[in-house]
């Protein structure tokens, strides 16, 4: 169906019912975890509106939804200057937030959007992102708690992550083999 859109050498690395039941395993845990507690669910757009609307279909918590907007990447492949675009207007004093994003590949964006939400006031913050990216070039100095997937160093797209801006509609995972 996608033929037409996608890049020439594009190839599926995790295909939609491999993230469903990810996603559904991932729920179940926080669902056990929040299952008391007040939550903020602040998705990090773009990329985040994806997994994070499938994500909170499958919650059963009480929680207030927004979302913040900050960004490393814009047009490019590489990460650079972090640009914050909006900020949340729910107020998160004494909250439990729980910032959802689509992909953790260093960790600038989550531990600066972390960082923020505790001085606002947050009882606490925990990250969860549908793909942990595995590799050598280092990490910030945070780690989302949940991560549904976890894969090796591609340039992926697909499921809220962008291929230049474009492809983020895409109901699966593809990479790039040459990329």
């Amino acid at each position: 169906m996608y033929q037409k859109i996608l890049p020439e050498s594009a190839k599926i690395l995790v295909d939609k019912n491999k993230i469903d039941a990810s996603t559904a395993q991932i729920a179940h845990q926080i669902n056990q975890d929040y299952a008391d507690k007040e939550v903020a669910f602040l998705t990090i757009m773009n990329g985040g509106m994806i997994f994070a609307s499938e994500l909170s279909l499958r919650l059963n918590i009480d929680m207030e939804m927004d979302y913040l907007q900050l960004s490393r990447y814009g047009k490019s492949t590489t990460g650079g200057q972090l640009v914050w675009k909006y900020q949340p207007e729910i107020h998160l004093q004494n909250k439990h937030v729980i910032l959802c994003d689509d992909i953790y590949d260093q960790g600038h964006t989550l531990k600066a959007a972390h960082d923020w939400c505790l001085r606002k006031g947050a009882a606490s913050v925990k990250s969860v992102v549908l793909v942990f990216k595995k590799h050598d070039r280092g990490y910030a100095n945070y780690q989302p708690e949940y991560s549904a997937l976890h894969i090796d160093d591609h340039y992926i797209f697909g499921y809220g992550m962008d291929l230049e801006e474009r492809l983020r509609h895409l109901p699966a995972i593809y990479y790039l083999p040459d990329a």
